[in-house]
Formats: structure tokens, sequence, C-alpha cells
């Protein structure tokens, strides 16, 4: 009987004490990952917001994609890589040719807002901002 328990015994001690890639997932993603849903979007404001964060090198990493509402789709801005600032909002900027958006989010328990500034290049037109309330999709 012994000769039976004790490697069960040690089997399990193995499984128990090894790592679990699970943990190493969950130590690589930041609270804001996930997709965020904005469901009284006006027309050109953030829709959606998706964010995703992994480890590379040992150091947490993330990046954002923003979808605001379009016809006859959303329209969506792609990803770009987001950064933590040391008042703990996350922020990601979005260059483009004819105007520049930032997109600063704000945790909020189950929900984030999201602070947009659009900044354009076009002469005559004025830069813009709205804020809006996501809620997990």
């Amino acid at each position: 009987m012994w000769s039976l328990l004790i490697p069960f015994v040690v089997a399990l001690t193995v499984i128990v004490a090894a790592p679990t890639p699970v943990f190493a997932e969950n130590r690589c993603r930041i609270p804001e990952a996930g997709r965020w849903y904005n469901p009284r979007a006006a027309t050109q404001q953030v829709r959606i917001i998706e964010i995703e964060s992994h480890c590379r090198g040992g150091l947490i990493v993330s990046r954002m994609r923003v979808f605001t509402r379009c016809a006859p789709r959303d329209c969506k801005w792609g990803w770009t890589d987001a950064i933590r600032l040391t008042n703990g909002r996350l922020l990601a900027r979005f260059p483009g040719l004819f105007g520049a958006r930032e997109v600063e989010i704000i945790p909020m328990n189950h929900r984030i807002e999201a602070l947009v500034k659009i900044q354009s290049h076009t002469a005559g037109v004025q830069d813009g901002f709205h804020a809006a309330i996501l809620e997990r999709d």
C-alpha cells in the first residue's frame, strides 16, 4: 500500500508546486484588459475599446484599439501601444493624417471612463474633446 501512496503524493506535490501558465497569464493581464462597450455612443464618438496586455522581457505591455460609431458600421482606429501613467490611468495615442487622437482611460470598478482628445492637423478645423463611460462587453 505504501508503495502506491508515495508516488501519488510525490506526483501531487509536483503538480501543486509547479508554476502554472494560468498564474503567469493573470500576472500579465492588467485590470482594464478586455472589451468595453458604450451603448449610448453618438456618431463619431467612442463605441468600443479593446485593451490587451501581456508580458515581454519581464515587463507588462499593453495595447489599445478604438471603434467609433459610424454608419453603416463602426470605424476602427487600429492597434497602438498604451502606457500606464503615474496617476494610474492608461494612455494611448492614435496618430493620423488629418489629426491625432489621444485616449486616456480612467478605471472605475466594472466600468471605465474614456477621455478622448482630438487634435486636428487641418487649418480651420477646431480640436475636439469628448468623454464616454464604457461597460464590460
